[in-house]
């Protein structure tokens, strides 16, 4: 009865015990040239306790054209342009107006062909593409963090996506730092990869039957055995002389 009792104890003790788990969902950016909405799942927590998210952004941007055009009031000469890109992401959010969990502001100089160029007022010079180096950041969450519970539930975590470019150029001559007019073509791709780590929920735990039940349950079988065995019709007279 103890060897009993003590498997019984065993079995439901490795039933209710719980083991880390977790569930992954890429969400893909395609071409951004502005500012761009996305969502992904939330933790259905039917599935157990969250104790973790991570976020691990990949991005990637470049310049397809550029052109700044002098508003100066005079000549300036342009010895070198310094190209941004600045990409924020804010969870959860509906616009920008969420939390800001992850933010990359990158910048490549370049220098004009045959070293400067000279724009008069009004002149615009145009320059072709620029390539960012590529940008990742990993985000990690817990219970302690504030807008943990965002991330729990049926529906979906809003993710939105800002993605602005600039030109600074470094000239010299009349008025050479107050006005100019940029015009820039660029575009950004990557993803998020978003990692659920939760405690699993245990399994529902069948009944084991006590020993005494076992032991009824196979007596009214034997004893069903017996009283069919008992109705048996006899055969005739006849039959069992011969």
């Amino acid at each position: 009865m103890k060897k009993i009792f003590a498997l019984v104890t065993f079995l439901s003790a490795s039933a209710l015990s719980s083991h880390a788990d977790i569930i992954t969902q890429t969400v893909n950016f395609g071409t951004i040239t502005g500012g761009s909405q996305f969502y992904f799942n939330q933790f259905n927590t039917a599935l157990g306790t969250l104790t973790g998210v991570e976020l691990d952004w990949t991005v990637n941007s470049s310049i397809s054209s550029a052109s700044i055009t002098n508003e100066n009031t005079g000549s300036v000469t342009i010895s070198r342009i310094t190209f941004t890109n600045t990409v924020e992401g804010y969870v959860p959010s509906i616009g920008d107006s969420g939390d800001l969990v992850a933010e990359v502001a990158k910048s490549k100089s370049i220098t004009p062909a045959g070293g400067t160029v000279t724009l008069s007022n009004g002149q615009t010079y145009n320059y072709g593409s620029v390539s960012f180096s590529g940008f990742t950041q990993t985000d990690n969450y817990t219970s302690a963090d504030a807008n943990f519970s965002s991330f729990q539930g049926t529906g979906s975590v809003p993710l939105y996506l800002a993605n602005t470019f600039g030109a600074t150029p470094t000239a010299s001559g009349s008025g050479s730092t107050t006005s100019w007019l940029t015009s820039i073509t660029g575009s950004t791709t990557g993803n998020l990869v978003v990692t659920y780590t939760y405690d699993a929920a245990p399994p529902p735990v069948s009944p084991v039957p006590e020993p005494p039940s076992v032991i009824l349950g196979f007596g009214g079988i034997l004893g069903m055995a017996a009283f069919a065995f008992k109705r048996r019709p006899k055969a005739p007279a006849a039959a069992e002389a011969a």
